[in-house]
Order: structure tokens, then sequence, then C-alpha cells
């Protein structure tokens, strides 16, 4: 059974594992992702999932006739895993002057580490030794005549942002409405956005009356739109660039942004592949390097077996005026 990160640091606390539980717990603060996220477990590199092509045909038939034989079609599709983690090194002088330096290297890895998996979670490409994320997978299941998972979403009078008016307003409802019904179910289990755009639909959300708020794993407010979660997907590991931009020109503008939605689920819908958990492991003093270091490694990937698990809305302005 697949289980979340979460749940592998509760694991490491339980076993004496403190370090390895800090890490994920460092980890988790940075990425809602992983606070839900399922992982299965499987030692190969290269994994052929089973993926849904097309449902059985039904039919009627007359008395005393007999139905028509039809089956489900899967296919086969690999999913390779990528080796993922850092070296934390820290000079055995300042450990001497400070121990707590140790401490303060492994929290800037862990968030730096988070950072870098929500980034390839959407932009990930398998080019660059990275799993493959959500931007490449809806291309994929849009080419293979899925269509409806990629929905230009531009406002309803070109240039005008999501709280220009109330029309615009209304129309941005429309759309991620959209965007929830093409998931398999109607009910994803989170949208992914950027802080501009996840700001605009607070905002839209509370004047419509619509906003409604649950909490994560830390006690921090989540704003959910019926019922599923609203997620900033944040900024990259240099603390400045959007992981999902504001510079999208796919419906015709030049300041347009994306939303993500995303069903969870190991072997059906969308969930982690892991070669094992995520290990840390203390080496102390390297006496070649002058160091104490920790490796922190998790070799990992995402599946897929359900096209309609994910979709993507594009052409948002996130933006209060015309553009």
């Amino acid at each position: 059974m697949a289980v979340t990160l979460a749940d592998y640091a509760k694991t490491a606390y339980n076993e004496g594992k403190l370090i390895l539980g800090e890490i994920a717990d460092w980890f988790l603060m940075e990425s809602n992702i992983l606070q839900v996220l399922p992982w299965a477990t499987n030692k190969e590199l290269s994994i052929l999932i089973t993926a849904m092509k097309s449902l059985p045909t039904i039919g009627t038939r007359k008395i005393n006739a007999n139905f028509d034989e039809s089956s489900g079609k899967f296919q086969q599709k690999p999913e390779g895993l990528y080796i993922f983690g850092h070296l934390i090194d820290v000079d055995n002088v300042l450990v001497k002057a400070d121990p707590s330096q140790r401490q303060t290297q492994r929290r800037m890895s862990a968030k730096a580490m988070s950072f870098k998996f929500n980034d390839m979670f959407i932009n990930g490409n398998p080019a660059s030794d990275e799993f493959k994320g959500l931007k490449m997978r809806v291309d994929d299941v849009n080419a293979d005549g899925y269509t409806d998972q990629y929905i230009d979403a531009g406002s309803a009078t070109t240039g005008k942002g999501v709280l220009y008016d109330t029309t615009e307003r209304h129309y941005f409802i429309d759309k991620v409405s959209k965007l929830i019904h093409v998931i398999s179910e109607h009910k994803p289990d989170a949208l992914f956005m950027n802080a501009k755009l996840y700001l605009c639909f607070e905002s839209a959300m509370r004047r419509e009356g619509l906003l409604k708020q649950t909490e994560d794993m830390f006690g921090r407010i989540i704003n959910t739109f019926q019922g599923i979660s609203l997620i900033d997907i944040g900024i990259k590991a240099d603390q400045t660039t959007e992981i999902i931009t504001n510079g999208e020109n796919l419906s015709g503008g030049t300041d347009e942004t994306s939303i993500y939605a995303v069903k969870y689920g190991e072997n059906e819908y969308l969930w982690g592949l892991q070669q094992a958990p995520m290990e840390v492991k203390d080496f102390g003093e390297i006496s070649s390097s002058q160091v104490f270091r920790d490796r922190v490694q998790w070799v990992v990937g995402l599946a897929v077996s359900n096209p309609r698990a994910i979709a993507r809305a594009y052409g948002f302005v996130a933006d209060s005026g015309a553009s």
C-alpha cells in the first residue's frame, strides 16, 4: 500500500532516526504536494506501469440473446526513476565553533530540495535528468486525443484580469469549474497555481462567498473551492523565480498563467514511485576534506495511469486590471 512522506517521517521518529525525521519534516513544510502524494516502492530504475487506454463497449441484448464481449484496453508505459539528493558539508572549524551549524545546513538543504521537487512536479524534463512533470504529461495526454485536459481559459475580454469586473470573475469561475469537471470523477485532489493567481483566486471566491478553508499538517490555512485544495506551488530554489510563471502566451497574451488539476491514487490516477524511502546518512567527519558530511538521497519518479487524472487550464491573467 502506498504511503506518504509524512508517514515515513513519523516512522523515522518512531525508529529513532531523528535526522531523517527532521529533514523529512522540513521537506514537508515547503511542499504541500508531499504531504499527500502517495508513494509506491520498487527497486527497479525503470518501471512498466499499466495505463488505461479505453473502457469496454457496453450494449443491450434481446431476450434469449447474448451480450457482445468487450474488455477494457490497457497499455504498458515506462516510467523512470531519478536520483535526487544532496551532500551537506560543514567545515569542521565551524562545527567546533558552533555545533548547531550542521542542523542549520540540514534545514537549508531540506528546504532547497523541496523547492526543487516542487519545480520538477510541474516542469520536470527527463532530458535534464528529471522525472517528467505535469506540464509535459498534460501535453502527452492532449496529443493522445484527450483534448479536454488542455483548456484555453483566456479572459472573456482579451487582456482583462481575473478581478477586472464581475463578468471576468464569473468567467474565471466557469473555467475553473470546467477544469475540475474534466478530472476523473469530477473531483481533483488539488489545484496548483502561482502566488499571484492564488491571491486572485482567493479574492474572487471570497467576493462570491465560495471560499472555504481547512488546515495542512502544520496547522496552516489551506483555501478550498468545492472541497478542493488550492495550492500555491511557489518558487524555485533561487527564491525568486516562479515555478508557474506569469509570462505564458498560450492564449494570445503575454502575461498569462495556468492552473494544473491533479487526482492522486496508486495504480489508478497519479502517484509517486521510489526505489526506497528517503535516505539520510551521517558520515561524520571526512578527514580528507576537513568537513562533517551528510548525504540525503531519494530515487524518485511519477506515474500516471489515467489520462483524466491530470489537466491544465491556461490563459488566466492574474491581475485586477487590463494588461
